[in-house]
C-alpha cells in the first residue's frame, strides 16, 4: 500500500520514514545525473557521520562530485565513487576514493569494487553507511533482467549485512510493468516524489 508524506516545503515529513528499510528503490526519471530529491535522500544523516558510496553509470566521477559540491557543499566523513564506463579516475579530493570500471557489462568488477568500499565502511563504526546506485535503468542497458536481478540481489544483501542504507534509482517509464514489478521485489521500500514535492512510499 502506498503512503504519502507532505510536500518538501512542509515542516512535517519532508522525507518518508525509511528507518526500517535497508534497501530502497527510488522511482525517478532519467533526467541528468542526479536530482534534488536524490540529494535529499543522501543527506538525511549528518554528513560528518556518514560514509557515502556511489555507483554511477550515468556520468563521470568528477562530474558527480561537482554536482555534489554545487548542491550540497559539505563532504561526507568518507566517500567513495565507483564510476562505470570510465578509466583511470583521479578526483584530487582526499575526502573521496575513486574506482573505475571501464566495461559497463563487467558486473563482477563493479561488485568487487563496491564490496571493497563497503568493507571499508564497515570498519568505520562511528559513521552511517549510505549507498547511491545510479541507475538500475542504465544497468539494464548492459545486462538482461535475470542477470541484473541476481547482481542486485547480492548488492542489496551486502548493504544489509554492513548495516547500511542503499538507494537505487530506476526510471519506471523506461521499462515495461513486468520489469518494474520484478525489481520492486528486491527492495524493502519503493519511493517516488511528485512534482509538487509529495513523497509516496510503497512497502
Amino acid at each position: 500500500m502506498a503512503e504519502q508524506t507532505g510536500a518538501s516545503g512542509d515542516s512535517a515529513g519532508q522525507l518518508p520514514d525509511l528507518s526500517e528499510s535497508a534497501n530502497v528503490l527510488f522511482l525517478a526519471p532519467s533526467i541528468g545525473s542526479q536530482s534534488a530529491a536524490g540529494f535529499e535522500l543522501l543527506t538525511q544523516s549528518p554528513l560528518d557521520q556518514t560514509t557515502l558510496i556511489v555507483v554511477t553509470y550515468t556520468g563521470t566521477a568528477r562530474g558527480w562530485l561537482e554536482d555534489w559540491t554545487d548542491r550540497v557543499g559539505e563532504a561526507p566523513a568518507r566517500g567513495g565513487i565507483v564510476t562505470v564506463g570510465e578509466r583511470d579516475v583521479v578526483l584530487g579530493d582526499s575526502s573521496w576514493t575513486a574506482r573505475a570500471i571501464d566495461n559497463p557489462s563487467d558486473l563482477t568488477g563493479v561488485g568487487i569494487e563496491l564490496s571493497e568500499l563497503l568493507s571499508g565502511a564497515a570498519t568505520a563504526e562511528d559513521t552511517a553507511t549510505v549507498v547511491w546506485f545510479d541507475s538500475i535503468t542504465s544497468l539494464l542497458q548492459y545486462a538482461d533482467l535475470q542477470r541484473a536481478f541476481r547482481f542486485l540481489h547480492v548488492v542489496t544483501g551486502r548493504v544489509k549485512t554492513v548495516g547500511g542504507t542503499g538507494f537505487y534509482r530506476l526510471d519506471p517509464d523506461a521499462h515495461d510493468s513486468q520489469t518494474v514489478a520484478t525489481m520492486k521485489g528486491l527492495f524493502d521500500a519503493v519511493i517516488s516524489r511528485d512534482e509538487d514535492g509529495t513523497w509516496t512510499t510503497e512497502r
